[in-house]
């Protein structure tokens, strides 16, 4: 039988489930605290944290953690689940995108955080040092923020390790229903200051799972996370069923933005998932007398990864981020 898991006040033995609030901080209102569930299993097995909700209006991610904690037996799981929810519930309860309305930060470019920073940084040194690090195996459930819709990939960061490598480049691609991205700096995600790339070299096998986006609750974008947990935990032995591989995949090794010259009302002409070829008309750009002042051009071949969704944009706005692709 399982020991007890034991995280600060919140505590479950063997076979039982217990769920609280820890705190980080406080304000001049109350103090700041993030929900935490844990699931400790009957059996022997892996330990498995799930966190979603880092950047809160992500709300695929987060109703895929509420519904793989509320669904989960302890009684059969081997092993136990440690769940983070909602990470960032200042930003949750007001609807905020990107950043903290208490400090300004983006959790997830703060890792590893320090114990006696700002808010964003005392929550990034506690998720990783208090939740995070209980584990052998980390998820970091994401999606498009507001104003973004993307292709549903994963990634994760490589370590030079090679055993926990494999192990995380062999989850990632169970995890995927297409894309993968594998990465030892911060080209491309996950970020060399996000949670991932510090729990990963923490010890921690850790993946950044994207579905999702535009501050949508789409029940699709929910089915790729929940497969996707679910896909991860077969192929721990964490429940039963067998762990299938997905269909084709893409293997991402690099990204391009596409910003735009000019202002003015932005016209699309492309949608995520849309292969895209050098020199490919992608938006074309007109003043408020409607005359075009600009067509956008892809500088390159790729695939649409993220489509930022603001119809009027100004010099330098990002329009399109295209993935540089090979066969996974």
């Amino acid at each position: 039988m399982r020991a007890r898991i034991q995280i600060r006040h919140v505590g479950a033995h063997a076979g039982a489930r217990a769920q609280g609030f820890l705190t980080v901080g406080e304000t001049s209102s109350g103090p700041v605290q993030f929900p935490l569930a844990i699931l400790n299993g009957h059996e022997d097995g892996p330990v498995l944290c799930l966190t979603a909700g880092v950047h809160a209006t992500e709300y695929a991610p987060i109703d895929a953690v509420m519904r793989t904690v509320q669904t989960l037996d302890p009684v059969t799981l081997r092993g136990a689940v440690i769940a983070v929810p909602v990470a960032n519930m200042r930003m949750f309860e007001c609807r905020a995108g990107f950043v903290s309305p208490l400090d300004g930060l983006n959790l997830n470019k703060v890792a590893p955080g320090r114990p006696d920073g700002s808010i964003s940084e005392r929550l990034a040194h506690t998720l990783l040092d208090d939740v995070i690090s209980r584990a052998q195996y980390h998820i970091d459930l994401h999606g498009g923020d507001l104003g973004e819709t993307l292709l549903p990939f994963v990634g994760y960061s490589l370590t030079g390790n090679r055993q926990r490598d494999d192990m995380g480049v062999a989850l990632a691609r169970l995890y995927s229903p297409g894309l993968v991205s594998f990465s030892t700096g911060s080209t491309i995600p996950p970020f060399s200051d996000g949670l991932v790339h510090a729990a990963n070299h923490r010890g921690v096998i850790s993946l950044f799972a994207e579905a999702g986006g535009n501050g949508t609750l789409e029940e699709d974008d929910v089915q790729v996370h929940l497969r996707g947990i679910a896909t991860v935990m077969r192929h721990l032995g964490m429940i039963e069923g067998t762990a299938d591989m997905p269909g084709p995949r893409l293997a991402a090794r690099d990204r391009v933005v596409v910003r735009a010259r000019n202002a003015g009302l932005l016209r699309l002409k492309v949608r995520i998932g849309d292969p895209i070829s050098q020199g490919q008309e992608l938006a074309e750009i007109c003043n408020v007398f409607g005359e075009t002042v600009e067509r956008v051009c892809s500088p390159g071949d790729g695939i649409a990864g993220l489509v930022w969704t603001h119809k009027v944009v100004n010099t330098g706005d990002p329009i399109v981020r295209y993935w540089l692709t090979d066969p996974a």
